[in-house]
């Protein structure tokens, strides 16, 4: 099945466009990392599970995996495993990209067969059609791809605000996926090929949408990074359709600000409140 035509299916069914990053913080003397008294597993599992009624996807960002070796890459398996169990669609937030067989490499780890398989991952195509093509050549197989056009990360512009071809390069990078992903729209309308695009920045959203009328866009900076409801829901189609957001550690790490619930009791709160937050800020004629 296409992946955005799946996608858009679990959105309408669960009356839902959240996702869960599934982002366990290293821990240092300013951030909680894993919890005392819980194993790194069991953790990440314990609000996978707990998420699962209220979010469509988890997306567990890699580098909080790698940086804790092979614990952490266990850890990962049991989280796309527990994920897909669940019936929850799976993105590994890899940003990778690269040239020829080294991208290919990177597109069968992650897009394949093997222990670390998703959905969907997230690709960086600073490098060109070189470093994206073998993640879009799997899309055949009903795999899906969410290529970093405009970040929410307050320095992003240094160079996706460029001026290039009389537009910023991100408006250039958003054009290319639109091309790429234009002979793969499903029946929803949607394409497998999507966009990373930043709550933080809503006005570029809205031009991004424009710019990729079928991209299905993921949206990261709604919540601990500062952005609104309102903001995330930016560059939805005109019927409420396209766009998925993410939170990682307003979700993961609740339990700070609520001590008296468990780690997952305090994570499906937040998310409750999310996916209703979420469907508020889009029109009544556009509930998800």
């Amino acid at each position: 099945m296409n992946f955005a035509d799946r996608l858009a299916a679990e959105s309408r069914r669960k009356h839902s466009i959240a996702i869960l990053g599934v982002d366990p913080q290293l821990g240092t003397a300013t951030s909680a990392g894993v919890p005392k008294g819980y194993t790194l597993v069991r953790f990440c599992c314990e609000i996978v599970e707990a998420c699962a009624p209220e979010i469509v996807a988890v997306k567990p960002q890699l580098a909080f995996y790698e940086a804790r070796g092979i614990e952490g890459m266990r850890a990962l398996v049991e989280v796309i495993k527990l994920g897909k169990r669940l019936g929850l669609i799976t993105i590994a937030d890899a940003k990778r990209g690269d040239i020829g067989t080294t991208s290919a490499a990177y597109a069968e780890a992650y897009l394949g067969s093997g222990d670390f398989s998703c959905d969907a991952v997230t690709v960086n195509a600073y490098q060109g059609s070189d470093a994206t093509l073998p993640f879009v050549m799997r899309v055949c197989d009903g795999r899906g791809l969410f290529v970093l056009v405009r970040t929410s990360n307050p320095s992003s512009g240094e160079f996706q605000d460029v001026p290039t071809e009389g537009r910023p390069m991100w408006e250039v990078i958003a054009a290319r996926v639109n091309g790429w992903g234009g002979d793969f729209v499903g029946e929803s309308g949607l394409s497998p090929v999507g966009a990373v695009l930043g709550a933080t920045y809503p006005l570029h959203a809205r031009r991004a949408r424009e710019l990729m009328p079928h991209a299905t866009i993921l949206v990261p900076g709604y919540g601990a990074q500062g952005a609104s409801a309102v903001d995330a829901v930016a560059a939805a189609r005109s019927d409420g359709s396209g766009i998925i957001v993410n939170s990682s550690r307003a979700l993961m790490y609740a339990y700070l600000k609520n001590p008296a619930l468990k780690p997952g009791e305090a994570a499906l709160e937040a998310a409750r409140k999310m996916r209703t937050e979420l469907n508020a800020a889009l029109t009544p004629a556009h509930a998800a």
